[in-house]
């Protein structure tokens, strides 16, 4: 699979306004571990990539480039938002390089809908 990754970023929403205007470049990963995070720590995580986060530091040697190009990643995601956040930090304690992933809008868990960035489309 590829993402496109994009370093020291403070928060989500601008690398998804960085996103929207340029392109970033592609990389294949592999995601070594996923976190499932509550919905309050997977806001603050998204709000404030750059600060010292205990899961990051906890994991940091599971995340590398190996050498034939592929990122060694973990997946950050919460049972109530449509984004999964894919973080590097290249022995750091912070969210060095981070990549975001949305599935269209679909929460995981249907009776959570705190989203309206990707409307579903309309039917005829």
């Amino acid at each position: 699979m590829k993402a496109q990754f994009v370093s020291k970023f403070p928060n989500v929403r601008l690398i998804r306004n960085y996103l929207d205007k340029h392109k970033a470049k592609e990389q294949e990963y592999i995601i070594e571990r996923s976190i499932l995070l509550g919905r309050e720590d997977f806001i603050y995580l998204r709000e404030h990539l750059l600060e010292y986060d205990k899961n990051i530091t906890q994991y940091k040697n599971e995340m590398y480039v190996d050498k034939n190009g592929v990122w060694h990643v973990i997946m950050f995601c919460s049972i109530t938002c449509d984004i999964m956040l894919l973080v590097n930090s290249e022995g750091f304690n912070y969210a060095r390089y981070c990549a975001v992933i949305n599935n269209g809008g679909e929460q995981i868990e249907k009776r959570f809908a705190i989203s309206n960035r990707y409307p579903k489309k309309r039917k005829k």
